[in-house]
């Protein structure tokens, strides 16, 4: 009797598990159809094309809005350029020059723009004058290193004088 009983019981706990399990796949089955349609919803709006700010593809900038302006800057410029251009938030592309022999770069703006390049060149341009007026630290320091040099030096002469 204790067997059947026993039996019995476990039969039961079985179905009633099994039916749990059932819903429980349900339940998952709907909410694996719901992320299915969420993740082709954001696929289909990641087609679009995102607004994009800063450095970009020249064919990017272009056909952003109606038209670019470009000034050309050498490579040793080309990175405080970018750092200047990021600060004003301007969209902005770089092309390299394949013909000449020294490295030419030229940057396009959006035309839109144009008062910020303005103030951004004023600015680089500004930055780049003070740089070249400040006095190089090493040759201030080559200076005095000469004066040290070239200065007499004091002759110590310690003699104790015995008295007594």
């Amino acid at each position: 009797m204790q067997s059947d009983q026993t039996t019995k019981e476990s039969i039961e706990f079985c179905y009633r598990r099994a039916l749990q399990a059932k819903d429980l796949t349900a339940r998952n089955l709907v909410r694996l159809i719901k992320l299915a349609k969420f993740i082709c919803n954001k696929v289909k709006e990641s087609k679009d094309p995102e607004v994009k700010h800063g450095k970009m593809k020249i064919k990017d900038l272009i056909r952003k809005d109606e038209g670019a302006t470009s000034v050309d800057v050498s490579k040793t410029e080309l990175r405080d350029f970018k750092r200047v251009a990021k600060r004003y938030g301007v969209d902005f592309a770089i092309v390299k020059h394949k013909t000449e022999d020294k490295t030419l770069y030229s940057v396009f703006f959006k035309a839109k723009d144009q008062e910020a390049i303005n103030d951004l060149i004023n600015y680089y341009t500004e930055k780049r004058l003070l740089k070249e007026s400040r006095p190089s630290l090493r040759e201030h320091l080559k200076e005095l290193k000469d004066k040290v040099k070239n200065a007499p030096h004091k002759i110590i002469h310690r003699a104790k004088e015995r008295s007594r």
